[in-house]
């Protein structure tokens, strides 16, 4: 171990972000911390409120308690200021709400506070939402998107929220607006925009039987959003509780698109309309792919994270899935000529050779991990999100 931070002593289930020779970290109490990157040393910390505190029986689900920021934060680099998706409520009750906060990165003064919440209807409540997906930057706005609780509790939309930074109203786009659910969840990872601002998302199950043919899909939306997506493709086998939204999409540079669900069927999509390019021979995973997946342009390769352990390989060259190896079940990093993952939740950090999926290295955290956590790695070092804070170990020299 090179450091450990435990910050405010509560879980952290975002990715770690490196800016500036800092660590920038969120915490489901609702904290924002700076921590030097050399030594893990807190350079700054600031406080956003007070997260849900005993969400189950506030909400009548969920497993993430204290319930305040939950996804990776997103940083635009050409002003140095990092936003972060913070769930509120009032003294660790509900009734809550969701604000964006934009914080200098520099001082830690939080410069915008914005209500992110989608524009909910009559009977709806933000206590059932879970805003778990990543946040997104782009076409001067955060992307935000939501599900459901853990248990799929109440009444819920997946939702898409567009907030701009420089002012101006937030715009929405709803997976379900004849029925519900269709979560935008992504096992952490979140949506992404194309080269043309354009949005890309995946989708959840609907959890009623009203037509639903934005749900267990990919969708396209403008970079405004709006009510109607530009293009989407449905998972044609999907049924029941069969998400394709357990990792967001894979945007190529040859103008393809990936995405694998619960089905551990991959789909090579176009981006211009999501037509499918060709099928992808071999099931993937062989249990539910979770978490971010990563590309690698030397192999021409995508690496799933698969739920009951290993680093699954799709080769697009060959349109064919590879090896599989490892334990680890969480988001894949590429970083330094090698993929690094966590195994969650007993805390095991691995690195993989993307050629043949040999394991470098095995390293035990010693602290649970959230699900989908994600590491970090910077400058020989691989930073961990844990249940109380993050540590850093020895790792790749990038």
């Amino acid at each position: 171990m090179a450091w450990s931070n435990a910050l405010d002593g509560s879980a952290v289930y975002g990715q770690p972000l490196v800016y500036n020779g800092m660590v920038l970290v969120a915490t489901e109490d609702d904290d924002v911390f700076a921590l030097d990157a050399s030594n893990g040393k807190t350079l700054w910390e600031t406080r956003l409120g007070s997260p849900l505190r005993n969400v189950a029986s506030q909400a009548g689900c969920g497993d993430v308690d204290p319930l305040g920021v939950t996804s990776t934060p997103v940083i635009d680099t050409a002003t140095g200021v990092i936003y972060v998706l913070a769930e509120l409520s009032n003294a660790g009750k509900a009734p809550v709400r969701h604000q964006l906060f934009g914080i200098d990165t520099a001082t830690g003064t939080i410069t915008s506070n914005v209500n992110a919440d989608p524009p909910l209807g009559s009977g709806e409540s933000a206590v059932h939402l879970l805003q778990r997906a990543a946040l997104a930057f782009g076409n001067g706005r955060v992307y935000v998107g939501y599900g459901g609780q853990y248990g799929d509790c109440g009444f819920y939309h997946g939702w898409i929220v567009s907030v701009p930074v420089t002012g101006g109203s937030n715009t929405a786009f709803n997976v379900t607006p004849t029925g519900s659910g269709g979560a935008v969840w992504d096992g952490g990872s979140g949506p992404a925009v194309g080269a043309n601002g354009d949005v890309f998302v995946t989708t959840g199950n609907p959890n009623s039987s009203k037509p639903a043919p934005w749900a267990e899909s990919v969708v396209k939306l403008a970079p405004a959003l709006g009510p109607t997506p530009l293009a989407h493709f449905q998972d044609p086998v999907a049924t029941g509780d069969l998400d394709l939204s357990t990792g967001g999409p894979i945007l190529l540079p040859d103008g393809d698109l990936f995405a694998v669900g619960k089905t551990d069927i991959g789909y090579l999509l176009r981006q211009s309309d999501l037509s499918r390019v060709a099928p992808i021979a071999g099931r993937i995973c062989g249990s539910d792919p979770d978490g971010g997946a990563a590309w690698d342009a030397s192999t021409d390769s995508i690496y799933v994270p698969c739920r009951s352990g290993g680093i699954q390989q799709v080769d697009l060259a060959s349109l064919r899935t590879g090896w599989r190896s490892g334990s680890a079940n969480s988001t894949v990093v590429l970083s330094g000529g090698a993929l690094w993952s966590l195994r969650y939740p007993n805390g095991i950090l691995q690195e993989l050779n993307p050629a043949n999926g040999a394991v470098l290295a095995s390293i035990q955290v010693g602290r649970r991990v959230p699900n989908f956590a994600s590491p970090t790695p910077l400058n020989g070092l691989v930073v961990v999100p844990t249940d109380s804070g993050v540590t850093a170990f020895s790792g790749p020299a990038t």
